[in-house]
């Protein structure tokens, strides 16, 4: 058993366990000074990188079975990394 996986894929999540995780995993890539930074003084490409990933995990946090996996697959791309 110590080495079992363990399936959480079809777990339900409280919305506000889904706003956390959403909030945190938004955090994890652009802290809230960083966002602020961004919105300053970043390029119009490092702005709308970083609005398409808020929108896509906003998007995640709003759809009807969020799962965790699916979230933790959005990542922030720019253009030149595709």
């Amino acid at each position: 058993m110590e080495n079992s996986v363990i399936d959480y894929s079809n777990d339900i999540l409280s919305l506000r366990d889904v706003n956390e995780r959403c909030e945190n995993h938004i955090i994890q890539f652009y802290s809230i000074g960083k966002q602020l930074t961004v919105e300053r003084t970043g390029t119009t490409e490092d702005k709308t990188v970083m609005y398409k990933f808020i929108d896509e995990c906003r998007t995640w946090a709003n759809s009807v079975h969020p799962k965790s996996h699916e979230l933790h697959e959005i990542k922030p791309i720019r253009n030149d990394h595709q």
